[in-house]
């Protein structure tokens, strides 16, 4: 049978399914240690999420509904800056000081700054269910990712099973508070920074694993996201600018398990009424080691040990990036590794600092480890 007669037949019967293959890890993305090498400088946080720095070098990170300040160098002794009633997710400097804080429900927070204890709730546009991050603009305007009209951020495991496309991103004026959306049917926009050339957005898109260029047009234009980069090797997550390029954080990694049952609409739908979200073939934030998680044969221990290219349940990736957005080197967390679920990544112009989610850590990295 010819290729192209197997080409028709796969496009009938597998309508759905992802047509780009599952890329192998290699040349500056090869698998390594390094992350694991990175100086850790806090484990005071359960499920830390995401981090930025304010003018005046205080840290602040976010974790459940909380966000907490770091005042000294060394990250020790946490403040709890805020409480809310929804989850505290995307944290962003402000340019006239303090930070920026998405809150799921409510709109954004404004800490530390002039505004201190403002909150900028959002009622129109459909409001604001599932903030994943944003990023504000010289004139104090505010570019919000939301991730989901379908569900908020604790349920992105859903989100990505049910296939949804409903992600947008929002404008909010620094001097009028008015809403606008900017571009919407997006899967799962999870990141976004000012682009190095100072006139557009990039934006993490993390179902379908691309990253995207908005251009900063005039108010009131949507526009139509251009890919920078494509079919990434996981489920990208926030991003910042760091020297002459970005860096990247990935919070979980693809296999070809999960993207085959991407592919099964009937099965999905099975799963998600019958088991529990945290033994789905989904992404995860990190391992339990429960015997109940689903494992592929090559995550099987051998002679008692596991393999360190063994299909992997949770994952840790920090990748730096050229001003192309092409890679040019990247510090990883293994299987079995302690260092998974990276989620966030802010600069304090002479480091980059990530967040590891899944397992409760904050830590200094350093592209020149990469091994």
């Amino acid at each position: 049978m010819s290729s192209v007669v197997v080409d028709i037949l796969k496009e009938l019967v597998f309508r759905n399914r992802d047509r780009r293959a599952n890329p192998v890890l290699d040349g500056p993305m090869r698998p390594n240690s390094a992350l694991e090498e990175c100086p850790v400088l806090s484990t005071a946080i359960t499920e830390p999420d995401d981090i930025a720095f304010a003018l005046d070098g205080s840290a602040y990170v976010s974790a459940g509904r909380k966000v907490y300040r770091f005042d000294n160098a060394d990250f020790s002794q946490p403040v709890v800056a805020a409480e809310f009633d929804g989850l505290a997710t995307g944290v962003a400097a402000h340019p006239a000081g303090g930070v920026a804080v998405c809150v799921a429900g409510q709109g954004i927070a404004l800490l530390g700054g002039p505004d201190e204890g403002s909150m900028l709730g959002i009622e129109g546009q459909g409001g604001l269910k599932c903030p994943t991050a944003l990023v504000v603009g010289a004139q104090g305007d505010i570019y919000v990712c939301d991730g989901s009209r379908d569900n908020t951020p604790d349920r992105w495991a859903y989100d990505l099973m049910q296939k949804r496309r409903s992600g947008r991103v929002l404008r909010i004026d620094g001097a009028s508070r008015q809403v606008e959306v900017i571009a919407d049917g997006l899967g799962y926009p999870n990141g976004i920074c000012i682009g190095l050339d100072g006139t557009s957005l990039i934006v993490s898109e993390a179902w379908t694993h691309n990253l995207l260029r908005l251009s900063l047009g005039p108010a009131g234009a949507r526009q139509r996201p251009q890919a920078v980069q494509q079919n990434l090797p996981g489920y990208p997550a926030r991003i910042a600018p760091f020297g002459a390029g970005y860096c990247l954080t990935m919070f979980a990694l693809r296999t070809q398990l999960v993207d085959f049952v991407l592919t099964e609409d009937s099965y999905r739908r099975k799963m998600i009424e019958r088991i529990d979200q945290a033994f789905w073939i989904a992404p995860a934030l990190r391992s339990e080691g429960h015997y109940l998680e689903p494992v592929q044969g090559g995550g099987l221990k051998k002679h008692g040990s596991l393999k360190a290219w063994a299909p992997p349940r949770s994952y840790g990736l920090v990748i730096f990036l050229d001003d192309d957005f092409e890679p040019e080197s990247s510090l990883h967390s293994r299987v079995g590794g302690n260092c998974h679920g990276v989620t966030g990544v802010a600069s304090d112009g002479r480091s980059v600092f990530v967040t590891s989610k899944g397992n409760g850590k904050i830590v200094q990295a350093s592209a020149g480890l990469t091994q």
